[in-house]
């Protein structure tokens, strides 16, 4: 009976089984019900792959089913994963238009990716079908700030402080935008409504403290941050801010005592020592961080947040040595740390290894996707190794990960800035000085994007902004002599300068600008002058030494300049400026041969600079060594195959040599489409065309690099050659005699131009 009951018994367990299954799917509201609740189950755990896994398989059962769908991007949000999250509410709204967590959800999405038309639809959708959606109005009016729009953003933020008449940041948010608009007094009294419903709210007495301080109101600034620290007295926030206004002011006793305060407040707390030394690095005063640091140490041994930071101090002071000890051991203490795998990467950038750095930075965004420090330090790496693209699209990606992100902003208006894009510039500057109103260097930032643009009123109205936040700093009276000096209002440039100079006369970014201004104004040998004072006083200032080696160029001591820049080699062997700064002189004396020795030095430094590679490729070329000009330029692609300038140069070489010109031509034509407006990569585009016969399709293009620089002698005799060979002798002629004229060409142009002339 035993052997009997053996052989049934898997039959048994197979009928059953399907009994089972076939009880599944005969139900399947409870089997997608039973998945939907996995899921959530494992969403409150924070297990968001497996939660992932249940809500798909309640989609298998059910490929309508709306709340899954929601719940699915719910757990892709959860992951950083913003694509896939905004498929699955595109589902969940496709199948129920009226679900309104999922177009919230889909706004911010739309917010975050700066599609702030799609934000405000989103946001007015829900506004009709539920009126007093706190969440909606919040959208709207973040969306109505991104396009510039703060008149009816402001509608939006008042509707959010009848909504929620208890939430301090509802009144913050209002006094911001009331702010951009100059509505001063309402700004005003919104402030202090925060503070009177939260008063222990570090965020409002911070914001209204800041607003008095703007209004040039210190005393009730004063005033705001000592009640805020009477109610919350553990804020170490309120102790910075209170110092920062004093340090401002330059009551430099009074902002330490306020440091002390705090020090006594919470000796053992290490936030407290940190927040401390924090305060010291923005002063400048890297001894006294590094000592407060260390003083968290001693409170909290192997405080990764605290040795995190001594070691972006060791990068930002150039103490190397320090620097690679720390990196070294926090890469065994905690190699799975974020922001260690960061400052690991920011280590080997700072070594000149970009490539290393790069590829370290890129593991660490590949691990962490969604860090906004890993993709913001990553687009640094490629924006020191001169990748733009790279740099700006990771920029962008730290600012998706973590909206409104200051130092990405900051970035982004200086990036645009270098690029000559002033009005894209402006969009993140302005962002930064609404959202912080009294930070003084986001109003320098953004005169200076504004004087850019040509927006003389905008970009005073700013620095002067700044110079009331803070009337002695030495930087903002720098800028505001600068901004002068470009008006040509000489005297109130000069006394800014003096200024400047008399507030920090240590700090190297206050001379410079002045120096520069001499120079301009035919006044090198004052600039020399005020150049040998600053060494004198800092011999090991590197950037002094730059600054009086270029002043002596400038006043036509050739030798007294190179000796400068040789002094600031002596005392960093890695500085690559003054390396260039040695080369471009022998350059220009016509010593090629020394000036290819002084930029191969600086290459050592930076091997994967493609820059420099290229630089060094055209000395080639201009001694007409094709074959190793073409070293170089390819060493630059190898280290950037989209390098614009290496690209055509590669493909003049082809065409100089007439070899190779189908490789030639698309090398050129890549370069063209990144480099649309540079005449010299047309130039190079036409005439590779030309070596290959295409004359009539070089012709415009030539047309349009004589158009653009008339005064090159190669356009000239280019665009000669080109109308000869299809027959416009007389027009072609012209040219190649203009060029002629002109004494530019090399000798092997300047015959054949002749030979043309002669035979046509």
């Amino acid at each position: 009976m035993r052997r009997f009951a053996n052989k049934l018994a898997p039959a048994f367990i197979l009928v059953c089984a399907a009994m089972v299954f076939c009880a599944c799917t005969t139900n399947p509201q409870k089997a997608k019900a039973k998945y939907l609740a996995a899921g959530k189950n494992y969403m409150k755990k924070g297990d968001y792959g497996d939660a992932v896994v249940e809500f798909r398989n309640a989609l298998r059962i059910d490929p309508r089913f709306v709340e899954a769908y929601y719940q699915l991007a719910q757990a892709d949000l959860a992951q950083r994963d913003w694509s896939t999250a905004y498929a699955a509410l595109e589902k969940a709204i496709e199948l129920d238009a009226n679900r309104i967590d999922a177009r919230l959800d889909r706004g911010r999405l739309y917010l975050a990716a700066r599609q702030f038309d799609g934000a405000e639809e989103e946001a007015n959708f829900i506004i009709k079908q539920e009126p007093n959606n706190v969440g909606s109005y919040q959208l709207l009016g973040a969306a109505l700030i991104g396009q510039q729009k703060p008149e009816p953003a402001l509608v939006s933020f008042v509707k959010i402080t009848e909504l929620l008449p208890n939430d301090p940041n509802s009144y913050v948010n209002l006094a911001l935008v009331e702010i951009s608009l100059r509505r001063f007094n309402d700004a005003e009294q919104h402030l202090e409504k925060a503070v009177a419903v939260d008063p222990k709210s570090v965020q409002a007495n911070i914001d209204l403290a800041n607003f008095y301080h703007l209004q040039n109101k210190t005393t009730e600034a004063e005033q705001t941050l000592q009640t805020g620290i009477r109610n919350n007295p553990e804020a170490a926030p309120l102790y910075i801010d209170w110092a920062n206004l004093l340090s401002n002011e330059g009551k430099t006793r009074e902002a330490d005592a306020v440091i002390d305060k705090l020090r006594a407040q919470a000796p053992k707390s290490a936030e407290a020592a940190m927040a401390i030394g924090d305060y010291y690095v923005k002063r400048r005063e890297q001894d006294k961080a590094l000592a407060e640091y260390q003083r968290g140490l001693s409170v909290s041994s192997s405080n990764l947040a605290i040795e995190r930071r001594m070691e972006e101090l060791y990068l930002g002071s150039n103490r190397s040595d320090q620097a690679a000890q720390l990196d070294a051991q926090l890469m065994k203490q905690a190699p799975k740390d974020v922001l260690v795998g960061v400052n690991h990467g920011r280590f080997l950038a700072a070594q000149n290894r970009l490539l290393d750095a790069i590829t370290s930075l890129q593991k660490t965004v590949k691990a962490f996707p969604d860090s906004a420090q890993a993709h913001y330090y990553l687009a640094l790496a490629y924006w020191q190794n001169e990748s733009i693209g790279q740099a700006n699209g990771e920029l962008q990606e730290a600012l998706r990960v973590s909206p409104g992100l200051p130092q990405a902003l900051l970035s982004l208006a200086q990036l645009n800035l270098s690029q000559n894009r002033a009005s894209d510039a402006q969009v993140y500057a302005q962002e930064l000085v609404q959202k912080f109103p009294a930070d003084v260097d986001y109003h320098l930032l953004l005169g200076v994007v504004c004087m850019h643009e040509g927006h003389a009123r905008r970009a005073e109205e700013q620095l002067l902004a700044a110079k009331r936040l803070a009337p002695n700093n030495a930087v903002v009276h720098a800028d505001l002599g600068q901004f002068y000096a470009a008006k040509r209002k000489a005297a109130d440039a000069e006394r800014e300068f003096q200024i400047a100079l008399q507030l920090d006369a240590s700090n190297a970014a206050v001379l410079s600008p002045y120096a520069d201004y001499l120079v301009a104004g035919q006044r090198a040998p004052r600039a020399v002058v005020l150049a040998q004072q600053f060494v004198a006083s800092n011999p090991t200032n590197i950037a002094g030494h730059v600054i009086l080696g270029t002043a002596q160029l400038a006043a036509r001591n050739e030798t007294a300049a190179k000796a400068e820049f040789e002094r600031a080699i002596q005392i960093d062997p890695k500085n690559v400026e003054a390396y260039l700064r040695t080369g471009k002189i022998y350059q220009e004396e016509n010593q090629i041969e020394a000036a290819i020795e002084e930029y191969q030095k600086a290459l050592n430094v930076r091997p994967e600079f493609a820059p420099l590679c290229t630089m060094v490729g055209n000395l080639y070329l201009e001694q007409g060594d094709l074959e190793t000009a073409r070293k170089y330029y390819q060493k630059a692609l190898n280290i950037d195959p989209n390098f614009s300038v290496a690209l055509a140069n590669t493909a003049w070489v082809d065409a100089a040599e007439s070899k190779d010109l189908d490789v030639g031509l698309s090398m050129a034509q890549k370069a063209k489409s990144q480099m649309p407006e540079v005449p010299s990569i047309t130039d190079t585009l036409a005439w590779v065309m030309y070596q290959k016969g295409e004359y009539a399709g070089a012709i415009p293009l030539l047309e349009d690099c004589v158009e653009k620089s008339p005064d090159a002698a190669q356009f000239h005799y280019h665009l000669g050659m080109a109308l000869v060979a299809v027959g416009q002798k007389d027009r072609g002629k012209a040219q190649l005699q203009t060029a002629l004229d002109m004494n530019q060409l090399r000798n092997a142009e300047r015959n054949q131009a002749r030979q043309a002339l002669l035979n046509n």
